[in-house]
Formats: structure tokens, C-alpha cells, sequence
């Protein structure tokens, strides 16, 4: 399959998107002058545009289903390579917990009114907050390691 995708793959991809805008614009131009006389407050319920948008998302969960698919199959097949990835998983997620366990429901007023308006409990805040502290946690070992891997070549 890796060899197939590797010659073919390019040219599949281009072909498949030119099939999907085809399947876009076909109707989309066939029914541009009935939409342009509609009236504004009915623009939002033509279907004209429809094809394209469900073949977009079916384009998106293939590609998910695709991904999450081939990365099992590469985790079954290179188990060796896969410890490392199923270490990384394992200290993001013990990241995450802790800074779960550390994070503390937001009592600001104007918070408080979003959370209500919203029906955030406790816990979702707490949540909200371990994910943005975890997100930013590995951008900046991110931008650490650009930072250490720039100067180490440097001196290469």
C-alpha cells in the first residue's frame, strides 16, 4: 500500500480533488442565476451548494478514519518505533492530569456569568483550563527545542 501511495499517491489526491470540485461547481454554476434572484432572507436555504459541502466532509472523515487507521497499522507493525510514540502519549497525558488535579475553577464574575450562561460545571473549567495549560505547555517545548536544535547546529 506504501508503494502504491508513494507513485500514485500524488496524482490520486489531484484527481479525487478535481472529481469533488467538479461535483461543486457543476451545480453551483447551473443554478448561480436562480440564487442571484433570490431575495437575501432566503439565500441561506438554497441547496445549490450542497454537493460540494458533503463531499468536503466526506473528503475529511475519510481522511480522519484514513489516518487513525494508519496509524494503528504502522504501531502493529513497528513496535519498536511505537514504544517511543506510546511513551510520548504517556507523559502528555500524565501532563495533562496533573495540571487537571492543579487547575482550579474560575471564580471571576465575568466568568461566572459564562459559565452559567453556558452550564459549565466545575469540572468542564477545570478541564478547559488542564487543556489550554497542556496545549501551551507543548508549545513552548516546542519552541525550545526549535530554539536548542538551531543552536546546536550552529555550532555543527
Amino acid at each position: 500500500m506504501y508503494r502504491l501511495l508513494t507513485k500514485y499517491g500524488t496524482g490520486f489526491a489531484f484527481g479525487l480533488g478535481l472529481l469533488v470540485t467538479l461535483i461543486f461547481l457543476i451545480p453551483a454554476i447551473s443554478g448561480v442565476s436562480e440564487f442571484n434572484m433570490l431575495p437575501p432572507e432566503e439565500k441561506g436555504t438554497t441547496t445549490i451548494f450542497n454537493a460540494g459541502l458533503y463531499c468536503a466532509l466526506a473528503l475529511i472523515v475519510i481522511c480522519f478514519a484514513a489516518s487513525i487507521l494508519f496509524g494503528i497499522y504502522q504501531l502493529a507493525t513497528n513496535p519498536k518505533g511505537a514504544v517511543k510514540f506510546l511513551i510520548s502519549i504517556a507523559v502528555i497525558a500524565v501532563l495533562f492530569f496533573i495540571l487537571y488535579s492543579m487547575a482550579t475553577p474560575e471564580t471571576g464574575e465575568r466568568m461566572q456569568a459564562l459559565a452559567q450562561q453556558f452550564n459549565i460545571t466545575d469540572g468542564v473549567s477545570k478541564l478547559i483550563s488542564a487543556a489550554l495549560s497542556t496545549v501551551l505547555a507543548l508549545a513552548g517545548i516546542a519552541v525550545l527545542a526549535f530554539v536548542v536544535a538551531e543552536i546546536r547546529n550552529l555550532f555543527k
